[in-house]
């Protein structure tokens, strides 16, 4: 009964495998369908080019530049990467000077979108010098403005700005096949510098060059479907957004309202509306904008790059803005955390993919006919090792199980240790409202204007949630178990309401909450210590009452007991 089984679901999934490779028509074999079906519909634009690749369609080397391609332009670098260097390699491409350049250029996007500068750098010099030789106009264009960024972003920006323009300059007046792709990237790069040097009025001078090349007659170039809507999307947001730093509000609304016509198409560069929605404190926008590509990026274990970073400090800033600081505090910690670690992580994960990525795809033919042989050989192996079969599984799923609780309990604990600055992220909302306090002082002495009441009312407000916190924490009241609010409202000589206001306002918490943060926080430091204190002793530092009240506590805001917590810190 069991071979039985094993059979038909064998006879199921070649089935299914044989109506995957269904073949399409030879009228969509061309290179021109697979940049046509590029963004409208990847899947088929992949059917494509391995269709060409079984019969041969193309030589080896343009097949790898088309798939790269394919790759790169849907935000695939190291898989497009691998393809770029397995062409550069090939003959056909080195003893000819045109196709040479043609990839150290893909070779500098690449790594250009990887942020990898020193690689970067290495193959901008070799394009640049080839360039020079064959006095080729659109690559001396290409290498000076990848100069031009790497210089700009090194701080010499009049500099920068000098090379970026002489390479728009030299890429009109060539005859390049991509001449249009290349003004398109070029003029949205320079945007973006313009952008963060405030220069609003330039930028709006550049969008409508950029809107010209957009509507440019590109005869010639692979036709790649939707790339128009695309472009018209992007050039939408970044016109929402300098109108917006203009003060032309209507104007930039009004670009907003065309943007969002055009729907959730092409989102790769939804990010671009960004600083309109905060300028137009359309904070839940940027919520809803950045909560699902945080949550994708989270489902599939893909958290250490950039695109997290942008996300992070989207999300924090926008919660700010609302006045939810304890989220805003989370996600901003989170910011600082990944700032870090990210270069490096990043260096090495990229050198790790890029390597495996190269290895297990080098000899793709030979992949192929394995495969093939072991659909001949399935049969016998399935009946002389179905007992090995079963066996390995219930042990893969055994060893799979612990795996994922231990999985489980270190990402607990490092969530749980996220936690753990409640003190730090208060303290650091003190010294930000005395900063402003002494501000304010200097300010009112230096005018001869009354300070109005609303003002007055504000910073003794703010006076006394810093007097709040720093009753509590550097007397350490929150340790005493019997604390009381009335023990607080005493000392600070104000009713109870007006404290609960307070810590509404500055900290969006109960009474209780705050003192139980901050006990919980001291709690996992005693945790995390080498000291072999029991969990009763610990509860007594801490100030909770009893030992039942920290498991209590400690479980409905971790979800997990201080027990389990401490086994996994001291044998990670």
């Amino acid at each position: 009964m069991f071979f039985s089984c094993l059979f038909w679901v064998l006879g199921v999934c070649t089935a299914l495998g044989q109506k995957d490779a269904e073949p399409l028509p030879d009228s969509l074999l061309t290179e021109d369908h697979i940049y046509e079906f590029t963004f409208s519909d990847f899947d088929k634009a992949v059917r494509i080019i391995e269709q060409m690749r079984r019969r041969d369609l193309l030589p080896e080397y343009r097949l790898d530049i088309v798939e790269g391609d394919l790759y790169f332009n849907t935000g695939r670098y190291h898989q497009g990467l691998k393809y770029y260097r397995r062409a550069l390699e090939s003959d056909s491409v080195r003893n000819n000077d045109l196709d040479y350049m043609e990839q150290l250029h893909r070779m500098i996007s690449s790594y250009d979108c990887l942020h990898d500068e020193r690689q970067k750098a290495v193959y901008v010099e070799l394009l640049y010098q080839k360039a020079k030789e064959c006095n080729n106009l659109e690559m001396q264009s290409v290498a000076l403005f990848n100069m031009g960024k790497m210089i700009y972003y090194q701080e010499d920006k009049e500099r920068g700005y000098e090379l970026v323009k002489n390479a728009i300059d030299l890429m009109k007046r060539s005859d390049y096949k991509y001449k249009y792709d290349n003004l398109r990237y070029d003029y949205n790069t320079l945007l973006i510098m313009q952008q963060r040097d405030k220069l609003y009025e330039e930028g709006l001078k550049t969008l409508d060059l950029l809107a010209a090349v957009v509507a440019e007659d590109t005869v010639g170039t692979p036709a790649i479907d939707g790339l128009v809507n695309k472009e018209q999307k992007t050039m939408y947001a970044q016109r929402a957004v300098l109108l917006s730093r203009l003060g032309r509000l209507e104007e930039a609304d009004e670009a907003y309202q065309r943007w969002r016509k055009i729907g959730a198409k092409y989102s790769k560069d939804d990010y671009l509306i960004t600083p309109y929605l905060m300028d137009r404190k359309r904070y839940d926008d940027v919520i809803a904008l950045y909560s699902p590509r945080e949550q994708f990026l989270r489902e599939n274990k893909d958290t250490v790059n950039y695109h997290m970073m942008s996300v992070l400090r989207s999300l924090g800033k926008a919660y700010e803005s609302k006045g939810d600081y304890r989220t805003s505090s989370r996600y901003y910690e989170q910011l600082a955390l990944l700032t870090d670690s990210l270069k490096v992580r990043e260096q090495d994960s990229a050198a790790i993919e890029l390597a495996t990525v190269y290895e297990t795809n080098e000899k793709e033919a030979q992949i192929q006919q394995q495969k093939n042989e072991l659909v001949v050989t399935r049969i016998w192996l399935i009946s002389t090792a179905g007992a090995v079969f079963l066996l390995g599984l219930i042990l893969w799923l055994i060893s799979r199980n612990l795996r994922v609780i231990r999985r489980k309990n270190r990402a607990m604990v490092k969530q749980i240790k996220e936690q753990l600055s409640f003190s730090e992220i208060m303290e650091q909302r003190i010294c930000e409202l005395e900063q402003k306090l002494q501000k304010a002082e200097l300010l009112t002495a230096s005018l001869s204007q009354p300070v109005t009441d609303q003002n007055r009312s504000e910073s003794r407000e703010q006076e006394l949630f810093v007097s709040f916190h720093r009753l509590l924490v550097e007397e350490q009241l929150y340790k005493e178990p019997n604390l009381t609010r009335d023990d607080i409202v005493a000392r600070l000589g104000i009713n109870k309401n007006l404290l609960v206001a307070i810590l509404q306002q500055y900290a969006g918490v109960s009474f209780s909450d705050y003192v139980n943060n901050l006990r919980l926080s001291y709690t996992l430091e005693l945790l995390s210590s080498p000291d072999n204190d029991t969990i009763e002793v610990i509860a007594e530092k801490s100030g909770f009452g009893s030992t039942r009240t920290l498991y209590r506590l400690f479980r409905e805001r971790y979800d997990m007991s201080p027990t389990d917590y401490k086994r996994i810190v001291m044998n990670p």
